[in-house]
């Protein structure tokens, strides 16, 4: 049985999940909104023939929705989640969640009141390679979890929010997997500017963290370094996204290669949601992960904006084996 969701917004990423939803058997496409004539003129022209195209989420709710997939601005995806929300819908907002953590935190309570599914666009957690990696963390495979490593560079991203909200979501969702019982303590950002941002943090139970973000990079990178006591585990996402090298943590000696079966993560993302809406179960990435990760942007925002005292760290991303 399929779900019937609408699509709010339809900018350069809501046009992938109208694609992802478009292919998608657990989903059936009933509207998509956006504001703006052209991006409906584009979702006119890709669109299921069925789906109806709107200018705003109450319209695409009167379609006949159950379900809603929000990628609107980031500055906008609290007050839209509310709303929908409110309304009645099941929710998958695309990442951060909100711009304050007071906001973040309304749309989590709000969820949990009133029986909905509301679950964030940390899009990394429905990466094969970085499940398999988690899975190798929480088998003990790694050993004791000291460090994660993490460069996300590119010359593209997001230009309504800071390259910090931008693409700082990502890998704190993955240091909050790594220990999900509060969100990571900020000790350190150093920014040029704003773009590029280093980020350095530490969990509730000792994990350090080096994020390395930046828009304005000549070259993609996309890496995620796992150190534990035993073995780092290393995934490079531009080159090699299918599979993950293990070596060990002395002397840098590879060990293994794994490969993992390859889907694309958004797919992996929108079927989660829409199985969590139709089984009523709670999704990997719900509200209060996303509202964990805004509370540490917005701490990490603080540094940025009144300067950051100093963090020795043990492994840069680049100091990967």
């Amino acid at each position: 049985m399929s779900v019937r969701v609408a699509l709010i917004g339809c900018g350069a990423w809501g046009q992938n999940l109208l694609r992802t939803l478009g292919d998608s058997p657990l989903a059936e496409l009933v509207a998509v909104a956006d504001t703006s004539p052209a991006r409906r003129e584009f979702a006119r022209a890709h669109a299921p023939p069925s789906a109806r195209i709107v200018a705003t989420l109450e319209e695409a709710i009167e379609a006949g929705a159950r379900a809603v997939v929000i990628a609107t601005p980031s500055p906008t995806h609290a007050n839209v989640a509310l709303a929908a929300i409110e309304a009645g819908m099941d929710v998958l907002v695309e990442k951060p969640l909100a711009l304050t953590a007071a906001e973040a935190d309304v749309c989590a309570a709000r969820a949990a009141a009133t029986g909905r599914v509301g679950m964030v666009g940390h899009l990394l957690r429905y990466h094969p390679a970085v499940r398999r990696l988690l899975a190798l963390v929480e088998e003990g495979h790694l050993g004791e979890v000291r460090h994660l490593g993490a460069a996300r560079l590119s010359i593209r991203g997001d230009r309504t929010v800071s390259a910090l909200w931008s693409l700082g979501p990502h890998d704190l969702s993955v240091l909050h997997a790594l220990d999900p019982r509060g969100f990571p303590a900020i000790e350190a950002v150093t920014a040029a500017g704003g773009d590029p941002v280093v980020l350095h943090a530490r969990t509730e139970k000792g994990i350090t963290a080096r994020i390395e973000l930046s828009r304005a990079h000549p070259s993609k990178e996309r890496r995620i370094v796992v150190v534990g006591s035993a073995r780092t585990a290393v995934l490079d996402d531009v080159r090699a996204p299918d599979r993950i090298v293990v070596a060990r943590s002395e002397g840098g000696q590879l060990e293994e290669e794994i490969r993992v079966a390859w889907r694309e993560p958004l797919a992996v993302e929108i079927e989660h949601f829409l199985s969590c809406v139709e089984d009523r179960t709670r999704p990997m990435t719900p509200f209060e992960e996303g509202a964990a990760v805004v509370r540490a942007l917005a701490e990490a925002e603080v540094f940025r904006e009144v300067g950051s005292r100093s963090a020795t760290l043990p492994l840069d991303a680049g100091e990967a084996p």
